[in-house]
């Protein structure tokens, strides 16, 4: 069975850079909009706030199927933060797909990073690229 996915062409010029955060930007492309903050070295993540509405997972802190992917089942009001310092190397819609433990994927958002691991999620979710992660 293939792994079809719509994949989004990052280039190296991902687009125009806007002040999000005392410290951090927000990277911003034109066609769908890459998920993506950027966080200075030792400056506190987004969601380390205990008020907030999100939860904060490690990419290291997921388990992938044979495949390398992951599926997150979340509730209509969480967010979700994934803290890593690897690269996206793709994000989009996924097209027809069944991942290897056998959940149908198709239409949900996907996110591929270089380490080989796709993150599969029925919303969009916050991925936080940390240079303080161990």
């Amino acid at each position: 069975m293939g792994n079809d996915k719509t994949l989004a062409d990052l280039g190296y010029s991902a687009g125009s850079s806007e002040a999000a955060a005392e410290h951090g930007f927000v990277l911003g492309v034109e066609a769908e909009g890459l998920p993506l903050v950027i966080v200075e070295p030792g400056a506190p993540a987004p969601g380390d706030d205990p008020d907030s509405d999100s939860v904060l997972l490690q990419l290291g802190d997921l388990l992938p199927d044979s495949l390398g992917e992951v599926v997150l089942y979340m509730g209509e009001d969480v967010s979700v933060n994934l803290l890593t310092r690897e690269t996206i190397t793709g994000f989009g819609i996924a097209d027809p797909h069944v991942t290897a433990t056998g959940v149908d994927v198709t239409g949900l958002h996907f996110y591929t990073f270089e380490g080989g691991l796709t993150v599969y999620s029925a919303s969009d979710i916050l991925i936080v690229n940390d240079p303080n992660i161990g």
